[in-house]
């Protein structure tokens, strides 16, 4: 897959030092394309405002599913990770990828401030991989991880990103070996000690939220297409699963349906083979009705699926905003949870049945229709 990435920047001056992490407007550009749809990050700007050497500053950073990864119903998680890279004087794709190969040439780019950064995860749930300070950016090993899944119930991950303010060599305190060992026991407190000539730089570090990894929601269901003509099948979960009885609609405006032997005498395939746009009589349904009816077809098929299968919490609120137009709801509303109910039922239709739901049997449109109780359904 793809890996996506959302830029951040952080920066010290000197001795005493400001640092802060902030969202470029590359960063900005980034997002909007390609991080949106996955992830929100907050906040947009980190200040550890100034610092000295051997001062230890923490700041919070959220990393949160995006809006619309929330409303999507197929969506389960996102594994990202939080890698570094040299600093740009000027924020641009070029410059960056000419420090990643230069990160020494200080006419365009930051000395760099990554080994101080620490990422701490929230661990809850033990699903994150944190970096300390004092740290070689460019080791593998110093690559935080971190995941968000809705099927564990952790929609955001809340990590303390620290700062742990370097010294110049000759001018670091005595507890300098026993602060860096703190963090790192297996880190040489030599190695993180600054040359003097760089006492008056700016130093900074480009910390990058990549996504590398987005996945869906395990779901098996069936279209109506399937539901209409397995009759036996169909039959023996609407008896197993639902007790052989199902209502859609809210408050004044139900309708039970049921599935009873005999021809002519089944609202549940009544509801598949009954006419969306005429009655029975040949008459014209008006717009509601008409719209009610499109409904009407896939949410009967999403509540057998789900009962047969189970399905994502999000579908079954869509079946319950369904239920509610059905009722009450516009044209525009009824056909608009049409849709999404249609996507539903097609999204699982590659996986296979479970066994242990019994033999599906070959399909047997023309019982199905016999069986259809189509007059029941001249007022949906």
């Amino acid at each position: 897959m793809k890996i996506k990435h959302l830029i951040f920047g952080v920066g010290t001056v000197g001795l005493v030092v400001l640092v802060m992490l902030v969202l470029h407007a590359v960063g900005v550009r980034a997002w909007n394309v390609e991080i949106d749809e996955n992830l929100t990050v907050t906040p947009s700007i980190i200040s550890f405002e100034t610092v000295f050497p051997q001062e230890v500053l923490l700041r919070p950073l959220n990393i949160n599913f995006s809006q619309s990864f929330l409303n999507s119903w197929k969506h389960d998680d996102v594994e990202y990770r939080i890698v570094q890279k040299p600093k740009p004087h000027i924020d641009s794709a070029e410059e960056r990828a000419y420090c990643e190969q230069n990160p020494l040439d200080y006419e365009r780019c930051y000395p760099t401030l990554c080994p101080f950064l620490s990422k701490t995860p929230d661990n809850s749930p033990e699903n994150d991989t944190g970096v300390p300070a004092f740290h070689d950016p460019s080791d593998p090993a110093s690559i935080a991880y971190g995941r968000i899944a809705k099927s564990d119930e952790d929609l955001s991950d809340s990590w303390v990103i620290d700062l742990h303010v370097p010294c110049f060599e000759g001018q670091c305190a005595q507890d300098w070996a026993s602060f860096v060992l703190s963090q790192n026991p297996e880190a040489n407190p030599e190695d993180y000690m600054l040359d003097p000539a760089l006492e008056h730089e700016v130093f900074g570090c480009d910390l990058k939220i990549e996504v590398t990894e987005v996945s869906y929601f395990y779901v098996v269901s069936r279209t109506i297409g399937f539901w209409q003509t397995h009759t036996a099948f169909t039959s023996s979960i609407f008896a197993d699963k639902l007790g052989g009885s199902m209502t859609v609609g809210t408050g004044s405006h139900t309708r039970t349906i049921t599935n009873l032997p005999g021809n002519g005498q089944s609202r549940l395939f009544g509801a598949w083979y009954s006419s969306i746009p005429k009655k029975t009589n040949n008459q014209n349904r008006n717009s509601i009705d008409k719209a009610r009816m499109q409904l009407l077809q896939q949410l009967v098929a999403a509540k057998i699926n789900c009962a047969a299968f189970t399905c994502p919490p999000g579908v079954q609120t869509i079946i319950t905003q369904a239920d509610q137009a059905y009722a009450t709801g516009t044209s525009g509303q009824m056909l608009g949870l049409s849709g999404q109910l249609d996507v539903y039922n097609n999204f699982g239709d590659p996986n296979p049945i479970p066994p242990e739901l019994g033999p599906v049997g070959g399909a047997t449109p023309a019982q199905s229709q016999q069986r259809a109780n189509k007059i029941f359904w001249n007022q949906p």
